[in-house]
């Protein structure tokens, strides 16, 4: 008979149950019985795969349970039932489709016969020990799990970027990554510095900085796969409180003890207050720009139709060489013949000059003004001293309880009591303090800021201080701007352009805002 080896390890390195160990029983057994062992490679094996999962998922065994492939095999033989399943209904479904397509099982541990009632009944009753033992080792595994996470250790599993492992005296702890934790706060300025999540790839891509899952594996020894970073991959870095060192689930929260805290096991890469603008720009939700974009990308708008303007180069050639052009055009005007009840007719403009121009007036405007910048002032809830105080409570009403039944003094356990509750009610009846954004002078010209930018952070910085260009070669159409008066600090809320081929209307948004707060040289 034809016997079809499994071979299943729910860890590499339990050598009591190890995949030659599992051949070594099984081929021997083959020999006694003068059957034939289908001789199966390394990749046959369910090796790092529970005992849950069903015959027909597992990697190694579920492409030979396959159509096309019951005819290299009369019968499966395992070296332990469990190594087959501790699932009393997938074994059950595993007997019946064997017996529908004529096939045997084979175990050596303990030996089953199948084809007695006795021995079915027999193999039922071992596998359900077997699941009651897997539940058993999962149950005791989150035990363990959850107590390392609540005292502050490593458990296993996925380190952020910039992090990384260390052994401890007991169990495993998490430190800041010398050589990564710089990376990340380098990122983190950049973003806050009005970098996309587009551009910080870019960056980290061209500077050789493996990705995180790169860097895993270079800290394990195991060879780099070259995989790039993206956008999405910075923002997943970047969001979330695990850069303050808090503990994370798999979705980026923070995980809270039992009493509501939050837990930090890991010293910060980065300060709160970088940690908070961060998570603001993340929060307002806008689209990043793209890596190689125009300064006047979701700035600029059509005087025509106000729809969003675009860049776009053409390249002419003449006798004298090749010359090309940047315009800026909506898409509308660019539409195809059979499409233009759609189309706008508005004339393409020319990107240098309307850059120049609004670039110009910009630094007309405030370029010898102090750069003013938002400072974000994180409020409090006083949630996490509520909660701290709450179990101090408990604590001590267990101990003066104790006190109480053995007789013992406990007029300073009563003190401490009383002072905590007089703390709650204290932080009970306090307000909650939002957070708040307050104006801070750098000492930094907007010129000097301004010209320090490159492409795509002038464009950042355009869009978050809400800044809106509406541009045209011909003379605009009355526009419903909705300015406002000046500032109180004089500073015009519009900027209008009138050349002769070029007109435009700047509306500085909060930029004026930002601006007035800011002293004239």
């Amino acid at each position: 008979m034809r016997l079809l080896p499994t071979v299943r390890l729910s860890l590499e390195n339990d050598e009591s149950t190890s995949p030659d160990r599992q051949i070594g029983r099984m081929r021997q057994y083959a020999q006694l019985g003068n059957h034939t062992l289908l001789p199966i490679e390394p990749e046959d094996y369910d090796l790092g795969v529970s005992g849950s999962v069903p015959p027909w998922d597992r990697p190694g065994l579920g492409k030979w349970l396959k159509d096309e492939r019951l005819g290299d095999w009369d019968g499966l033989i395992c070296a332990k039932l469990d190594r087959l399943t501790r699932s009393l209904l997938d074994f059950e479904s595993l007997v019946k489709w064997l017996q529908e397509r004529g096939k045997t099982l084979v175990c050596i541990d303990p030996a089953i016969d199948l084809t007695t009632p006795a021995g079915k009944a027999f193999a039922q009753v071992i596998v359900v020990f077997a699941e009651f033992e897997r539940e058993t080792i999962r149950a005791r595994t989150r035990e363990a799990y959850d107590k390392l996470r609540k005292d502050r250790k490593y458990p296993g599993g996925q380190i952020g970027f910039g992090y990384m492992p260390v052994k401890l005296d007991k169990n495993w702890g998490v430190v800041p990554d010398p050589e990564y934790a710089p990376v990340v706060r380098e990122m983190a300025a950049r973003y806050v510095g009005y970098e996309s999540f587009g551009a910080i790839s870019k960056w980290l891509n061209e500077s050789g900085v493996p990705s995180p899952r790169d860097a895993i594996r270079k800290r394990q020894g195991k060879p780099i796969k070259g995989t790039a970073w993206t956008a999405v991959t910075v923002k997943i870095v970047l969001r979330g409180p695990g850069l303050l060192g808090a503990a994370t689930s798999a979705r980026g929260e923070a995980v809270r003890d039992d009493d509501g805290e939050v837990i930090y096991r890991a010293e910060p890469l980065i300060d709160r207050e970088t940690w908070e603008k961060v998570q603001a720009r993340i929060g307002e939700n806008r689209t990043g720009a793209k890596v190689n974009t125009t300064p006047l990308l979701r700035v600029a708008f059509c005087g025509d139709c106000g729809a969003q303007m675009y860049s776009s180069v053409t390249t002419r050639t003449t006798k004298n060489g090749a010359y090309t052009h940047r315009y800026y055009h909506c898409f509308a005007s660019a539409r195809t013949n059979d499409q233009r009840e759609r189309a706008c007719y508005a004339k393409r403009v020319k990107a240098d000059r309307l850059e120049g121009a609004v670039f110009g007036a910009l630094l007309d405007l405030a370029g010898s003004r102090e750069l003013i910048e938002r400072k974000l002032v994180p409020g409090r809830d006083f949630s996490d001293d509520i909660a701290r105080i709450k179990d101090q409570l408990s604590h001590l009403a267990g101990e003066i309880e104790m006190g109480d039944a053995l007789g013992s003094d406990v007029s300073s356990l009563t003190a401490k009591r009383d002072r905590a509750r007089a703390e709650l009610r204290r932080l009970v009846g306090m307000e909650p303090v939002p957070a708040s954004v307050k104006p801070v002078r750098t000492g930094k010209k907007f010129r000097a800021h301004w010209e320090s930018l490159g492409t795509v952070q002038r464009n950042e910085f355009l869009r978050s201080a809400g800044v809106r260009v509406v541009a045209s070669r011909d003379e605009l159409p009355p526009l419903d701007l909705a300015a406002g008066p000046m500032t109180p600090g004089e500073i015009p809320r519009t900027i209008i352009i009138d050349q002769d081929g070029l007109h435009a209307v700047i509306e500085l948004g909060g930029l004026a805002d930002l601006l007035a707060r800011a002293e004239a040289a």
